[in-house]
Formats: C-alpha cells, sequence, structure tokens
C-alpha cells in the first residue's frame, strides 16, 4: 500500500483541522442556545411527545401557578399547563403585570368575583398551594403598606380585562376578594398576548349538567367536553443507589448494605438512604428531639433549597403543595406539574422534605424523575364528568355540602402495581371542594377503579 504524498498528507490535515473547528462550534452554539425544552419557542404545542426535563441546582418558582385558564373574548376557553412554552410565556407576561400592583386599601371582601364584561378576555390562575394574602403580597411585591385581610388564605388569582380591569382573589373557604385595578398599559399587554395565542389551544368546554347528583358547582366553573384521550407511555429515570450514596453520607467507609424484600438500603449508623423497587428515594437521619417550635415556610425552603441543591438538584417540574408544622418539623410536600399539549401531573408528595427547628433535613423523599411521556395513537373513551363525580360521592361525602371549585382533566403519574412493572399515566379528572381533592380515573371501563381522596 502506498503512502500519501507530503503534500496529501498536509490536505488530509487540513480538512481534519477544518472538520474538528465546524464540530466545535456546532457544540457550543447548542450549549449557548439549545433547544426549547418541549419545542419551539413559538405558541404551538408538541401533541406527541414531551422531553426530558432537567434538574436544576436551585430551586425552581415553586410558587407558580399549576395552569391558567385563558377565556377568550368570543367565550373560547384553553387551560395552560406548567412545562410547554407558551405556558412559559404567558405566566411571564402575568406575573409582570401582577408583580409590585398598588394595593393599597385593596383586598376587601365581595359577594362574587365578576368574570370580566360580555366581550372581554379574562385569566384565571390556579395556584398550586393555599397561602395568606400576606405572603402573596410579599412574593409579588405588592405595594401594600396595610392590607386588609392579609391572614385569609387564597389559592385562586381571576384577572379582568374589560373595561375595568382589576385582579381578584379566591380562597378554598369560598370567599373572594377585590384586590387592585390593574393599570391600562399591562391590560393592553394581556389583551394583546390572549389575541396572538395559537387559536388551536383552545376547545370545547361545558357547564357540568347536575340534575339529579347532590352536588353543587361554583360560579363560572366550566368542564372540558371531550370524549377520548391518547394511551400514554411514560418513561422514568430510575435513581443508582451507589450514586447516590456518595451524596447523603460524609464517610463511606462505616456505610453497610441492608437488602429488604422489595428495597435497598443503606446506612450509617445515624443516616438511611432506602431506594425501593419503584424507584422512589427515602432518606431519614436521626436527631435529638428538643421542643421547640417549628421552622416558619421561608426557613424550612431555605434550609430544603440548599440541601435538595447540594445533592442531585431539583426537578425543574415541582411545585409547592402544601406547608405543615407540627411537633418542631415542617414539611414540604410538593408536586410534579408538567406537559405540552396534554397535562402530566402527580399525587401531593411526589417529593416531600421535612425540615427541623434547628434548619436541618430530617427527612427527604422523592419518586423518580419523568425522563419522557409519549403519546400514542390509540385513543381511551373517558368517562363523562358527570360520572366522575356521582363514582367520586360515596368516598369523598363532603363534595355534597361544598361546591365544587374547580374540574379538570390531566395525566396522572402513577406508581408500578407490582414487581417490575413500569410507572403509568392515564386520564383523571381531579375534583376540588374546599380544601379537598378528589382524583377520579377517567378511563372508561366495565369496574370503575376506587377513587383518591386527599384533605
Amino acid at each position: 500500500m502506498t503512502k500519501p504524498s507530503g503534500r496529501a498528507r498536509e490536505v488530509l490535515l487540513d480538512l481534519l483541522l477544518a472538520a474538528l473547528v465546524l464540530t466545535s462550534v456546532v457544540l457550543t452554539v447548542r450549549v449557548w442556545y439549545p433547544e426549547p425544552l418541549f419545542g419551539d419557542s413559538d405558541t404551538t404545542e408538541p401533541s406527541l411527545q414531551q422531553q426530558p426535563v432537567p434538574i436544576v441546582r436551585e430551586m425552581p418558582e415553586i410558587f407558580r401557578p399549576e395552569r391558567i385558564v385563558v377565556a377568550r373574548a368570543d367565550g373560547g376557553r384553553a387551560e395552560l399547563h406548567a412545562g410547554s412554552p407558551t405556558y412559559s410565556t404567558s405566566w411571564h407576561r402575568i406575573r409582570k403585570a401582577l408583580t409590585g400592583l398598588d394595593v393599597r386599601g385593596g383586598a376587601t371582601l365581595i359577594d362574587q368575583v365578576p368574570r370580566g364584561d360580555a366581550g372581554a378576555p379574562s385569566l384565571e390562575l390556579f395556584l398550586p398551594t393555599a397561602l395568606q394574602v400576606g405572603q402573596w403580597a410579599d412574593l409579588l411585591q405588592w405595594q401594600a403598606p396595610f392590607l386588609r385581610n392579609g391572614s385569609m388564605l387564597v389559592d385562586r388569582v381571576i384577572v379582568t380585562l374589560g373595561e375595568r380591569p382589576a385582579v381578584y382573589l379566591s380562597g378554598p373557604l369560598g370567599f373572594e376578594l377585590y384586590l387592585a385595578d390593574l393599570p391600562e398599559d399591562q391590560r393592553a399587554a394581556l389583551v394583546a398576548h390572549v389575541e396572538r395565542l395559537d387559536p388551536t389551544l383552545f376547545g370545547p368546554y361545558r357547564e357540568l349538567v347536575l340534575d339529579g347528583l347532590q352536588v353543587t358547582a361554583a360560579p363560572g366553573l366550566m368542564v372540558p367536553d371531550v370524549k377520548a384521550w391518547p394511551a400514554a407511555e411514560v418513561t422514568v429515570l430510575m435513581p443508582d443507589l451507589w450514586e447516590e450514596e456518595a451524596r447523603y453520607f460524609p464517610d463511606l467507609s462505616v456505610v453497610r448494605q441492608i437488602d429488604e424484600q422489595d428495597a435497598r438500603s443503606l446506612t450509617d449508623g445515624r443516616r438511611l438512604l432506602r431506594i425501593t423497587g419503584a424507584g422512589v428515594l427515602q432518606y431519614r437521619t436521626a436527631e435529638g428531639s428538643a421542643p421547640a417550635a417549628s421552622p416558619e415556610l421561608e426557613q424550612a425552603l431555605e434550609a430544603a433549597g440548599q440541601w435538595v441543591g447540594s445533592r442531585g438538584g431539583w426537578p425543574q417540574d415541582v411545585v409547592l403543595h402544601r406547608y405543615e408544622r407540627d411537633a418542631g418539623v415542617g414539611r414540604l410536600a410538593f408536586e410534579v406539574h408538567t406537559g405540552g399539549r396534554y397535562p402530566v401531573q402527580s399525587l401531593p408528595g411526589a417529593m416531600q422534605v421535612h425540615v427541623s427547628a434547628a434548619a436541618r433535613v430530617v427527612y427527604f423523599e422523592r419518586t423518580p424523575t419523568v425522563a419522557n411521556v409519549m403519546f400514542e395513537e390509540a385513543l381511551l373513551p373517558l368517562v363523562p364528568p358527570e360520572d366522575a363525580l356521582a363514582h367520586a360521592l360515596p368516598a369523598a361525602p363532603l363534595l355534597s355540602s361544598e361546591p365544587v371549585r374547580a374540574m379538570y382533566l390531566t395525566y396522572l403519574l402513577r406508581p408500578p402495581a407490582g414487581a417490575g412493572e413500569p410507572w403509568t399515566a392515564e386520564p383523571t379528572w381531579v375534583i376540588q371542594a374546599g380544601s379537598t381533592e378528589v382524583y377520579v380515573n377517567a378511563v372508561a371501563r366495565e369496574f370503575p377503579l376506587p377513587p383518591k381522596v386527599l384533605h
């Protein structure tokens, strides 16, 4: 075989060098300008596949709305869910409009929120957790040296965009509040944004037909009018015991393994790290008990943010669902809310962080991170919302005394039914009445699955 001449060798080296330079440029562009997480950066939603959700070191925006309901001037309705590009753009604009509001003299009790003028759009934000009006005022930097009703719990924000644009609040106990007028420039910006939304986002909605049911609905409640949704296939990232070991134990030389029937654990005598067969990671540590007040929400979040960030990071798709204080410990419970064209969520507690009075994390739990959800061509027939309510009543008699505040469809993540089986996600009706949530599997089948009730 003849060797290439000196000239040919130089040409070959030049070509290799050019290829390396081009590859470097392409990789640099991909690093600094990555593709959007769930598709293009316009308002078109993906319909078949979601992309992996990244893990971030800093705590994500855990108080962002679980969903945003957009009502157009012509009556069309759309639900925007965390994880989609349109949701991100819309929430950025709405948050800008709500930040720094002058609410001096606001937060006054009213009989009912006006749902906007005829022929005018409106927005409704379904917040992930109920906080006091004063806490939302701090988070959104409202100008409120004196805020009436600042201790009332609020989990909804309604923005009307008619002739008199205004911001209203609603709470799980049924009361409603007027907060403030919306500045004209912000009203115009939001109206223009609503008008530019992709028309395909708006689907059919209707009122509930409650004749014969011992159930009442809050004024203005609308539910999606759909007969079928596609089947879904879920891929999750299972934790690796040995990879996690280095994150939770300072001295690996004293760590020993404990094997269980459907779990594996590691311990050094003070700390226990456990991973179940379903991929649920659980960590707890011993801490001397002393009579002390549990931490305030802000203290618990600060401790949890640093601790989780240094042990693998935060899934970007979690929101805070509840904070409870009990016996010197503050318990943070998070939900997963993600999706594109179709929403995907977990039950509350998919991630839990317990913080002691000494601002130390004493318990941590998280389910596997959702890596991908594929929507198949096969369609699943759905039960009507009225049938879901009738099925839920025996398990949740509260529905006969408290009006239904919200009812929506989502894909609910479910752990494996048995050893070796995968995680799944099936269409589910979520019913909210007061502070109670009822999850009813929405797939029409001969023997309906029992509902899940959470208070």
